[in-house]
Order: C-alpha cells, then structure tokens, then sequence
C-alpha cells in the first residue's frame, strides 16, 4: 500500500454535520455522532476491496461492492464489481486518525 493510502482502510461513516466546501466528514464506525435516520457508510479494506452502504427505498441499506486504488495523488478510485454501475473518483482532502474527508470528483 502505497503513502496515500495509509490511513484510508477502514469502516467510515458520514458525520454530514461536520462538512464543509461540497466535501464530506467520515469518522469510525462507532464514533459518537448525533442521531439520525440514515448515514452513507464506506468500508475501505486493506485488500483493496470495498463495501458501499447506500440508502434504499425502503430504508435497508443495499451493498455495492468492488475494488478501490489509491493514487495518482490524493484520490482514491472506486471501481465498482457491477458492470452497469460507473466508476467513481474521490479526492482525498484529509486522512487522519478518526477522520476522513473526501470530495466526489466523477
């Protein structure tokens, strides 16, 4: 695992009261944050592979599933095992211990 990517395996859920600038706050699974109906979930593995915790319908959360890959620079692709779902792009704005920041580039 290359420099950028240190940091970024984890289970990261979105603390949205904390972002800021179109990017989103991700803290530990378990963090205490306020309550609320639902909150987007990324497992970013150290294998490489992730988990995608996405609203549904009916309030279950489906999963999408795939590969992620640090770099070139701060990003992170995601590159989902369903062939009909596109492949996304994150910048990596902030990767610390207890948060990470991200902001949607695709």
């Amino acid at each position: 695992m290359n420099a950028t990517a240190a940091g970024l395996p984890g289970d990261w859920v979105h603390a949205r009261e904390e972002d800021t600038g179109g990017a989103k706050v991700y803290r530990p699974w378990g963090h205490p944050l306020p309550p609320s109906r639902w909150r987007h979930r990324i497992e970013l593995r150290p294998d490489g592979s992730y988990v995608d915790h996405r609203l549904g319908a009916d309030d279950r959360s489906p999963r999408a599933r795939g590969r992620w890959t640090a770099g070139p620079g701060p990003r992170i692709r995601l590159r989902p095992d369903d062939p009909g779902e596109p492949a996304r792009t994150l910048e990596v704005v902030a990767a610390e211990p207890g948060r990470l920041v991200l902001k949607d580039l695709s």
